[in-house]
């Protein structure tokens, strides 16, 4: 509790409400990655026996199936304002794409790679998937090694967890293997499968390249909704330990 409450704290004094001198200070850390991301929704609706012109009887129990992808190219920077002694991190990320931007957001990141964002915030696809992997508590206290295995639960009410095993060890590089699920019960409730890989700067704590898949079911009435992602990135400046 006691290092939850300092994290709350300096999240509270870095933002921009609170200090705006804080905002001036040149940032700890700045990391730039590319990212190409793609997304399918696939919307399988039930129908009644009448058609949708309502002008005759159709076939009772069909389906109408609607597709729609989107997905944009970038580069997502996240400047690192304030880190705390427990491994939180307050970060400002901004993405710039070719049909998509995101100016700089205040985004806390919790030792364990939960994100706090401000009241109404929505977090940019390449933000919220590449920002807990710069979670301080990721590799902390573990043996990193081949074949090395652990686990991250989700933070209630969702139930499921991250799981992560090291699949090779090259000097301070570790490819991470990352597979996840998430339930969400109620109205809007989901499920969620990610799949993973991810080259892990285990000195810099950060990662240098990310490819995750992530597939999100769930369904609203008479609709069963699947969406389908998929996010790339890799790091290609990283002011931490730059001459």
């Amino acid at each position: 509790m006691r290092c939850l409450l300092a994290f709350v704290a300096v999240f509270a004094v870095v933002t921009p409400q609170a200090a705006s001198a804080a905002d001036r200070l040149k940032p700890l850390r700045t990391l730039v990655y590319t990212i190409v991301y793609s997304a399918q929704d696939r919307n399988d609706e039930h129908i009644s026996g009448f058609n949708s012109g309502g002008n005759g009887p159709g076939t009772p129990g069909n389906v109408i199936t609607r597709v729609s992808d989107s997905g944009d190219n970038g580069t997502l920077t996240v400047n690192v304002v304030a880190a705390t002694p427990d491994g939180g991190l307050v970060v400002d990320a901004a993405f710039d794409g070719k049909s998509t931007q995101q100016p700089a957001l205040r985004v806390a990141i919790f030792p364990d790679g939960r994100l706090s964002t401000p009241p109404d915030a929505v977090l940019s696809p390449a933000a919220a998937y590449l920002l807990p992997l710069l979670a301080r508590g990721l590799v902390a206290d573990r043996q990193i090694e081949l074949g090395a295995t652990w686990s991250q639960p989700v933070a209630a009410p969702a139930k499921g967890a991250t799981t992560f095993r090291v699949m090779l060890v090259d000097g301070d590089k570790a490819t991470l293997k990352i597979a996840g699920s998430v339930s969400v019960r109620g109205t809007r409730g989901y499920d969620e499968t990610d799949a993973g890989t991810a080259v892990y700067d285990t000195e810099k704590l950060a990662p240098v390249s990310y490819d995750l898949v992530v597939t999100m079911r769930h369904a609203v009435a008479e609709q069963y909704v699947t969406s389908s992602a998929r996010l790339t990135a890799k790091l290609v400046s990283d002011s931490f330990g730059a001459k």
